[in-house]
């Protein structure tokens, strides 16, 4: 089951577009005996390694995202343990309240990360909202009885979990140059096309029902190419949850983190 998941992941109908692209070009070449060597070179420089290096920057923002992400759960963790453990006087539902307060900061946060980037701009104030709550909640914990010192580290991970969620916007709005992803798409269809004679050349060699195996190299070639393109797209952004790459915001695992 998870074999047909994964091939669903990295296959689309650009995948079966551009192979069938290239067999009726293919076809074509064979049958109108239109042969060519072209050298193989040229596709590892104009394909492969632009796609290989949009792979690249988009796996090293979504390993950013899970950083950023860890930072967030631990900057909150630390100011729940002070708000809990420090003050002389707190009583059980001064706790809760702080408790309910992070889970709603990470139920925004996972709203924001999750959203269309075009409309994400609402959730990313009610982002900015849940943090100023959790800022003003600490300044009331010096009633009761904790130490102003506390109160600051508690406003410094307040800040740092800021930082990280500007971090994590950046990812989530910024990726792979417009420039870059348009060459690729282009020539990811012309280029199958374009060394369609090749394939007939390589058809000339063989002879009765053999020929038909030499559809199989470009149908391979396709899809090779293809299913690259395919695993940068769903690595682009690494928080809609269409991959099952992709960074979970679990609120559950956080609400059992948080221990009284």
């Amino acid at each position: 089951m998870r074999f047909f998941k994964d091939f669903y992941y990295i296959t689309n109908f650009k995948t079966f577009f551009v192979t069938f692209l290239a067999l009726c070009a293919t076809y074509i070449c064979i049958t109108h005996e239109i042969h060519a060597d072209l050298p193989l070179a040229l596709v590892s420089i104009a394909i492969i390694f632009p796609v290989v290096f949009a792979i690249n920057s988009a796996y090293a923002r979504r390993e950013q995202g899970l950083v950023s992400l860890a930072a967030c759960k631990g900057f909150m963790y630390g100011f729940y343990r002070i708000a809990v453990d420090h003050p002389k006087d707190l009583d059980p539902e001064k706790a809760l309240e702080c408790k309910k307060k992070i889970i709603d900061l990470f139920t925004s946060l996972k709203c924001f990360l999750e959203s269309d980037p075009e409309e994400s701009a609402s959730f990313a104030k009610e982002v900015y909202t849940n943090i100023k709550v959790l800022s003003l909640f600490s300044k009331t914990l010096l009633a009761k009885g904790l130490h102003g010192r506390s109160v600051s580290r508690m406003l410094v991970f307040i800040t740092r979990f800021s930082i990280a969620f500007e971090e994590m916007q950046m990812i989530f709005h910024y990726r792979t140059p417009i420039g870059l992803k348009a060459y690729g798409k282009i020539f990811l269809v012309v280029f199958p096309v374009l060394y369609a004679p090749s394939f007939a050349l390589l058809a000339s060699n063989f002879s009765g029902l053999a020929v038909y195996f030499s559809y199989l190299i470009p149908t391979l070639y396709t899809l090779i190419l293809v299913s690259l393109d395919n695993i940068q797209t769903q690595l682009e952004n690494p928080f809609d949850q269409f991959g099952s790459d992709d960074i979970r915001v679990d609120v559950d695992k956080i609400d059992q983190m948080l221990i009284p």
